[in-house]
């Protein structure tokens, strides 16, 4: 109901301005329509795009921890087959605290992969993987307040096995989305939002909502302003079918291109549900 008054207002506003030039159509406010460079870049380049100079950190990093890990492994082997318990215990504990320590990926599988990927073809395996994947999505619980955090970490792990592995797979669009969700879940907003985008730079008509959600992201959790004004854009154009989204998406873009008013609104969106 919020979000209705809103719009009402906002788009009498739209409508005042044409006075008697006539009743301009709100599907025909310029401000509703990225530019098309503008789309064009969306829709190619993307958001976070990791540099070759981060690339090569990483895998320095990476080759440098599993080197560690071998040198313990093989330290600790040789102090037990020696008899020198002592040793072996702490050997064996610093690998344990290796083990059990955090490690973390700094690149993921939607941004390595790059925005031109192209979900085409038929995969009869990757069908079978991201199956498994929704699976033991479902079984965790989805995304609703209860869930089962490792089971959704299972599954997230094969829909980015989607993509790694069939990468021309006609699921990898929909792997995106449902990764992004989960790492929305997670808080990892950075991360969602570049497989939201890869999600629809993978298939132009994929059926997610993936613009808008990459926008609501870039507008909410990140104050992007220009990416979420662009991916709003997008939203309204190419996501249509999700009209309380649509509604959101244009109430927004009216607040942020007005510098007389405050960007924020009281009520966050609800998604709609995704098939």
């Amino acid at each position: 109901m919020f979000r209705s008054i809103i719009v009402s207002v906002a788009l009498l506003g739209v409508l005042s301005i044409s006075g008697c030039k006539g009743v301009q159509k709100i599907e025909d406010d310029p401000r509703f329509h990225p530019e098309v460079q503008q789309a064009l870049e969306a829709q190619v380049v993307g958001y976070n795009m990791p540099t070759g100079y981060e690339v090569d950190l990483v895998e320095q990093m990476a080759g440098s921890r599993t080197a560690y890990r071998i040198s313990l492994e093989s330290l600790a082997k040789y102090y037990e087959s020696t008899g020198s318990a002592i040793k072996y215990e702490w050997a064996q504990r610093e690998l344990d605290s290796f083990l059990k320590g955090a490690r973390y990926h700094y690149l993921m599988t939607g941004q390595i992969a790059g925005a031109k990927l192209s979900a085409s073809s038929s995969i009869p395996e990757a069908d079978a993987l991201f199956d498994e994947a929704i699976a033991i999505y479902k079984d965790a619980g989805g995304l609703v307040i209860i869930t089962d955090s490792d089971k959704l970490r299972l599954a997230l792990n094969k829909f980015n096995l989607v993509i790694s592995q069939y990468p021309t797979s006609d699921k990898i669009d929909d792997a995106a989305y449902r990764a992004g969700r989960i790492y929305e879940h997670f808080k990892e907003n950075e991360i969602a939002a570049v497989y939201y985008q890869r999600a629809y730079q993978w298939d132009p008509h994929t059926p997610y909502p993936a613009r808008f959600r990459a926008g609501y992201l870039f507008d909410r959790r990140l104050r992007m302003r220009k990416e979420a004004l662009i991916a709003y854009q997008l939203s309204i154009e190419r996501e249509p079918q999700y009209e309380e989204n649509v509604e959101y998406a244009k109430s927004r873009i009216l607040q942020m291109t007005r510098p007389d008013t405050e960007t924020e609104v009281e009520n966050e969106p609800q998604p709609q549900p995704t098939q």
